[in-house]
């Protein structure tokens, strides 16, 4: 049987850190937390995920921002997926998505907190395909992904 995929949150909210990991669990992927920037690099340099789930605005030494640039400038690290996830658009009254600076916060997907969850599903699934396929791990025919062997 295939190991599920890993996943990283980093959110220095814990409420959301639990209500996000045991979500992500019980959809059958193995998570992993961070409650701010640096534990959330030193996690992603050791363990290498599947996917990263980022607080954009974090108060902490690294903010998602550095996070972001961190794992984007890092060879071994640039193509893990990484999602992020903000508060701060009904806050300020703007809407965010993905941001224009490709070169300092470049993410795959942006969702506004709260996070729709039966929207941020189909996402990972979408993600984490894309990501075996770049990886050489599997080939999309007809719509369908197949693994290699």
């Amino acid at each position: 049987m295939e190991d599920p995929a890993k996943i990283i949150i980093i959110d220095d909210n814990p409420d959301y850190l639990f209500t996000m990991e045991t979500f992500l669990k019980r959809n059958g992927y193995e998570t992993l937390t961070a409650e701010d920037g640096q534990k959330g690099i030193d996690l992603i340099e050791k363990e290498h995920p599947d996917l990263i789930l980022l607080d954009v605005m974090m108060e902490s030494i690294y903010s998602g921002l550095d996070v972001c640039k961190k794992v984007r400038t890092n060879p071994d690290l640039k193509d893990i997926p990484i999602i992020g996830v903000s508060g701060m658009g009904d806050e300020l009254g703007v809407r965010l998505e993905k941001w224009g600076d490709e070169d300092y916060f470049k993410v795959d997907e942006f969702f506004e907190k709260p996070v729709d969850k039966e929207k941020l599903l189909p996402k990972i699934k979408e993600l984490l395909e894309e990501g075996l396929i770049k990886k050489g791990k599997a080939v999309r025919i007809g719509g369908k992904l197949y693994p290699k062997k």
